[in-house]
């Protein structure tokens, strides 16, 4: 998997190209739900309710340059996002995740842009489930 790149390797197109490859695992989630297809929705819809209140906070993070808070913000995005298993999404928030922590600047805005790419199939899959 491109997104789970080396410590210190900056951020590549062939990382985004990878993360944009089956971005939601259904199947995971249904298991996580058993199939429970009313709790799916419901989790579909405060997931979508989080992240789109979370993701601007962590662009305008990356544009100041805050690393602690892009740590922060993609620490709980990481979290919700593998819990219903958009998998590869989790995967770059947890890259990004790092960086922040780390204080890698270099990659930092084109893996917040491939995070918001894939967030965005995810969430066009969610919406249409969550209706």
């Amino acid at each position: 998997m491109g997104a789970t790149r080396p410590r210190g390797r900056e951020w590549t197109m062939a990382d985004h190209d990878d993360v944009q490859h089956e971005v939601l695992n259904m199947r995971q989630f249904e298991d996580a739900t058993g199939g429970d297809v009313e709790l799916m929705q419901e989790l579909a819809g405060l997931y979508l309710a989080d992240a789109d209140a979370q993701m601007p906070g962590l662009e305008e993070a990356v544009v100041q340059r805050d690393m602690e808070r892009v740590s922060r913000v993609a620490h709980g995005l990481k979290g919700s996002s593998a819990s219903i298993g958009a998998d590869r999404v989790a995967n770059v928030f947890k890259i990004i995740e790092a960086m922040g922590r780390d204080g890698t600047e270099d990659g930092l805005d084109d893996a917040v842009a491939a995070a918001r790419d894939a967030y965005v199939v995810v969430r066009e899959r969610l919406t249409r489930m969550a209706a």
